[in-house]
Order: C-alpha cells, then sequence, then structure tokens
C-alpha cells in the first residue's frame, strides 16, 4: 500500500507532463492577412490560396483568415496594422515600399528591374534577396515573398506611337514620388489620382490614360480605354510582409506550415501572373484594344528620359546596392 501511495504523485507528475506538453502543441494560432484588392487576379488571389490550404491542411496548427477588396483598408492602412499587431501580414505595394526604406527603389525606378526574368533571378540570389527582405526589420516587419501584376506600359484613350505623342497628353499618376517622377522625365505633368477616380476621369476627358499593366488593363481597362503601348518600364509587385515580433515568437512547427505554404502559393502565383502576361496581347486584341510596340528608337528615347531619374534617386536608393543589383541584372 505504501509502495502505491508513492507511485500516484509520481504518475500525476508524469501525466501532467505529458498532457501539457501536448496542449501546447495543439494550441491553434491565428494567422491573419490582408490585401487591398478584390481576389481577381493571382497577385490577390494567393490570399485565398493559402487561406485554403493552412485550414485545411496544416493540421490544426493554423487559423487563417484573408481579408481583401479594402475591408482592413489601403495598402499603407494595412502595413500599418501589420506593424501594430493587428494583422499578422499583409501585402504591400512596390510603389509605397520604397516610402518604408529607400532600397526597394530599385523595383519602382523605370528601366531597373523591370522584368520578370530580372525578379525570378533576384529572388534566385539568397544574398540579394535577403538584403532587401530583411530591410524592414528595425521597423518591426519582414518581407516573406513577392508575387506580381504584370509588367507596365501606357494604357491611354489615343494612340501613344512616340514621346512626341505623349507629351500631348493628361496622364493620371499616383502621388507616390518615383511615378511623379517618371512622368516629369517624360515631359508629362501628370494628373495626381486615385485608382478609383481613374474610370470617371477617363470617361470624362480629365485624363487621357495612365500607366498600368497589361494583367491590370485587360480586367479592369477595355471599357474606356482603346490603345496599350509597351513600354515595358517597371513591373507591378506585392511583398507580404509579416509582424517581426510575431515571426520571431512562432513555435518552428507553426513556421514552417504557414510559410511553407506561403512560399509555394506565392510561386504559383507568380508563374500565373507570367501566364497572363503572355496572353494579354491577345486578350486585349479580342476586347478591341490595340497593342502597340514603339519602335527601337522611340524605346531608346524612353529609356534615356528616365537616366535623369536614376541621378535624382541614386544617392537615396544606395549607389553601392543600385550598382550591385544593377551588375546582377546585366544583359537581361
Amino acid at each position: 500500500m505504501k509502495k502505491c501511495r508513492l507511485g500516484f504523485p509520481v504518475l500525476m507528475v508524469v501525466l501532467l507532463m505529458v498532457f501539457g506538453v501536448s496542449g501546447v502543441w495543439a494550441k491553434t494560432v491565428s494567422f491573419k492577412f490582408a490585401h487591398f484588392i478584390p481576389p481577381n487576379e493571382p497577385g490577390s488571389e494567393v490570399g485565398l490560396w493559402i487561406e485554403k490550404d493552412l485550414n485545411e491542411n496544416a493540421k490544426g496548427l493554423v487559423r487563417a483568415k484573408y481579408f481583401h477588396s479594402k475591408q482592413m483598408g489601403s495598402t499603407i492602412e494595412i502595413v500599418k496594422k501589420v506593424r501594430m499587431g493587428t494583422l499578422q501580414a499583409g501585402f504591400m505595394t512596390g510603389n509605397f515600399a520604397p516610402d518604408l526604406d529607400p532600397r526597394f527603389g530599385i523595383g519602382t525606378l523605370a528601366y531597373c528591374m523591370n522584368s520578370y526574368e530580372k525578379w525570378n533571378a533576384f529572388l534566385g540570389n539568397k544574398a540579394l534577396k535577403d538584403e532587401l527582405f530583411n530591410a524592414l526589420v528595425p521597423k518591426g516587419l519582414r518581407v516573406v515573398d513577392m508575387c506580381f501584376f504584370g509588367v507596365y506600359g501606357l494604357v491611354s484613350t489615343k494612340p501613344i506611337h512616340s514621346l512626341n505623342d505623349l507629351k500631348s497628353m493628361k496622364m493620371r499618376t499616383t502621388q507616390a514620388r518615383y511615378p511623379v517622377a517618371f512622368w516629369k522625365a517624360l515631359g508629362v505633368n501628370p494628373v495626381p489620382l486615385s485608382w478609383g477616380d481613374v474610370f470617371p476621369a477617363l470617361k470624362q476627358g480629365v485624363v487621357d490614360g495612365t500607366d498600368q499593366t497589361m494583367n491590370v488593363a485587360r480586367l479592369r481597362l477595355t471599357d474606356v480605354c482603346k490603345y496599350f503601348t509597351r513600354t515595358d518600364h517597371m513591373m507591378g509587385l506585392f511583398f507580404l510582409v509579416v509582424n517581426e515580433k510575431w515571426y520571431q515568437k512562432l513555435d518552428p512547427k507553426v513556421r514552417e506550415a504557414i510559410f511553407g505554404s506561403i512560399h509555394k502559393n506565392f510561386k504559383k502565383a507568380r508563374e500565373a501572373s507570367m501566364k497572363l502576361t503572355a496572353e494579354a496581347p491577345a486578350a486585349l486584341q479580342k476586347k478591341g484594344v490595340a497593342v502597340i510596340d514603339l519602335s527601337v528608337s522611340e524605346m531608346e528615347k524612353f529609356k534615356a528620359a528616365e537616366m535623369k531619374v536614376w541621378k535624382d534617386f541614386e544617392r537615396e536608393i544606395g549607389k553601392a546596392w543600385l550598382e550591385k543589383v544593377v551588375s546582377f541584372t546585366s544583359g537581361m
């Protein structure tokens, strides 16, 4: 009897340890993340893929909830919520990223990182990718992956065959510094408008066009714009940022589940975006949109004009960083 009484407390301790540890592993982590646009293209639809994947395949470790279509506000508001911890993750546009760290300027500097080939090679270079993706850690954010929404050109209500054609037009821009600098270098005084004001402004003739990707143009602009001029000056980019404190506290198994899903689905989204771009000229023409290719000489005029922007932003971006990236992508 005495032996049994001594064994009971030991047994209880063992059971508490076992069930205690099991309780820790069984705890479900909330993963709330947001995008400001609807999931009607790969760069936003990817959020639905991740949400479904985690909720069905993460073995109860993660409960994912994806907010889109401005449910959590604009890209700026979403990033603020991620920094505060209201959201665990959110999508950040390439245009906004340089406001948080100038090194992201390589993505918005015209004719710098302006192709799928360059960005895919960049993502395959761990040193370059880590330098950029970790740039926001001091601000409580970490970039974990990125995807595209196409290659930029000019979508307009009038044909653009040359730089001179463009100079006579009123073109819409965002208020971000790089897009404004892009237009001014081309000799165009842009009209700052939010995206929601673009459609009525085009219909009413307030503006004659905007710069946008073929992927977006084929979905949203073909009713009012019947011309797309391929300038290939920039890539449309979405970066996924996470709260750094939350990231550091994650259990390794939970982290593996969440980020394994993110990387798998972002790769799928990048591939889908490239496919859409390849199919875009035919899709636009089917909707009555003329796709215009600039002559070699005219394209060189566009590129030469943008070199002034490079000089203006070189010191801010960081000369050594810019040269490193340009050297790596040379010939692509």
